[in-house]
C-alpha cells in the first residue's frame, strides 16, 4: 500500500509542475516518464507475485515448529525449490493461542523465493465430538483464520473440517452436520471476505467414493463453498480394502479421478502418501512415484505430500527424479 501512495504522489507532483502533458479530449495522448511508469509497473509486478495461485499445486507440508523457525524454514523452502515444488502447507496455531502464530516475516521469506503459503487451520482436533459447538469455540477458529490472513497468508486450507468418526452425535443427522460444516466455512468466508483469500478444506479419502458419510463430509457439500478440494489419499489408510491399500496408483487415481467428476466448482488437489506407512513390500520411493504419476494421470489440479516426521529427503529425490523424466510435466 505503501508503494502504490508513494506512485500516487509521484504522479500528483508530475501533473503539478506539468510533467505529464494530458490532452482532454483523447486520453491515448497522456503521456508518462519513465520514472513513473517504472514505479507503477514495479507495483504491478509485486501485487500480481502477492496474488500469485499456482495453477498446478506441488508442494509438502510443514509443522508449526519448521514453519516458525527461519533457519528451518530456509532449508526447506530451498530444498523445495530444488525439487521443483510450488507450495508449503504450513500449520500457523498452537493450542496455546486463537491467532496465527507464524511471523509475518516468515511468510513473506516463503513468498519471496517463488513458493506459495497456505495456512493449515485445524477446526476440530480428531473431529467434532461434542455437539452443540459454542459460540465462542467457532469465534477462536475463525480468528485463527483471519489472523493468518494479517500476516500474509492468502490461502486457507481447513482441516479436520469434520465430526468425528464414531456413533457420538447419533441424534445430529446426516443432513445437519452437511448443513452445519457448510455454514462455518461460508461464514469464515463472509468475515475475511476483504483479504480476497482462497479456501480449502481437506477431506478423508473415502469421501469421493462415498454418496453419504457420518463425518459429514460431502463431495457436493463442499464444492457449494470451498474454492479447493484435498482428499486425503493415504494408500495406507483405506483399510476396508486390500486393492486400495496395496496400489497406492490405483488409491490415489480412482480417489482424485472421482473427486474431479464430483466437483463441479472447487479445484482437486490431493494429498500423497510420503511416509513409511504399509508399504507392502514397494520401494518406498517407487511408492511415491507411482501417486505423483497418478495425480497428473487422473487430471487434477496438483498434490502436497504428507510427512509429520518433516522427513522429506527421499520424497525431495523422487520429485526431481519424477519431472526430470517427464520433462513435459515439469512446466505445470
Amino acid at each position: 500500500m505503501k508503494k502504490v501512495l508513494i506512485a500516487l504522489s509521484i504522479v500528483v507532483a508530475l501533473f503539478a509542475a506539468g510533467g505529464v502533458a494530458i490532452n482532454y479530449i483523447s486520453a491515448k495522448d497522456v503521456k508518462i516518464s519513465p520514472a513513473v511508469s517504472t514505479v507503477v509497473n514495479d507495483i504491478k509486478k509485486s501485487e500480481k507475485q502477492e496474488d500469485f495461485f499456482p495453477t498446478f499445486y506441488k508442494g509438502i507440508y510443514l509443522t508449526v515448529e519448521s514453519a516458525n523457525n527461519m533457519n528451518k524454514l530456509k532449508i526447506f523452502v530451498e530444498n523445495a525449490k530444488q525439487a521443483g515444488l510450488n507450495s508449503l502447507v504450513m500449520d500457523v496455531q498452537s493450542s496455546k493461542y486463537a491467532k496465527c502464530i507464524v511471523p509475518a516475516e516468515n511468510i513473506q521469506f516463503v513468498k519471496d523465493n517463488g513458493l506459495h503459503p497456505i495456512a493449515r487451520v485445524v477446526i476440530f482436533p480428531d473431529g467434532l465430538k461434542d455437539w452443540p459447538v459454542s459460540e465462542e469455540y467457532i469465534k477462536d477458529k475463525i480468528d485463527i483464520a483471519e489472523s493468518a490472513c494479517k500476516n500474509g497468508f492468502r490461502e486457507i486450507q481447513f482441516d479436520y473440517i469434520r465430526f468425528n468418526d464414531s456413533n457420538r452425535n447419533k441424534h445430529v443427522k446426516i443432513q445437519e452436520r452437511y448443513a452445519f460444516i457448510e455454514g462455518f466455512i461460508t461464514r469464515t468466508k463472509k468475515q475475511l471476505e476483504p483479504y480476497n483469500a482462497k479456501f480449502g478444506a481437506d477431506i478423508f479419502g473415502r469421501i469421493p467414493l462415498n454418496v453419504d458419510d457420518v463425518i459429514g463430509q460431502k463431495m457436493e457439500s463442499m464444492d457449494k463453498v470451498v474454492d479447493v478440494i484435498c482428499p486425503m489419499a493415504y494408500p495406507s489408510h483405506y483399510t476396508w480394502s486390500k486393492k486400495l491399500m496395496k496400489d497406492p496408483y490405483f488409491t490415489v487415481f480412482t480417489t482424485s479421478k472421482r473427486a474431479k467428476e464430483r466437483a463441479k466448482n472447487a479445484q482437486i488437489v490431493s494429498w500423497i502418501q510420503a511416509f513409511r506407512m504399509k508399504l507392502y513390500d514397494i520401494p518406498y520411493d517407487k511408492y511415491i512415484n507411482d501417486q505423483i504419476k497418478a495425480v497428473h494421470d487422473a487430471g487434477i489440479n496438483g498434490y502436497f505430500l504428507w510427512n509429520a516426521r518433516q522427513d522429506y529427503d527421499v520424497p525431495f529425490q523422487v520429485v526431481k527424479s519424477f519431472y526430470k523424466k517427464n520433462s513435459n510435466l515439469a512446466k505445470n
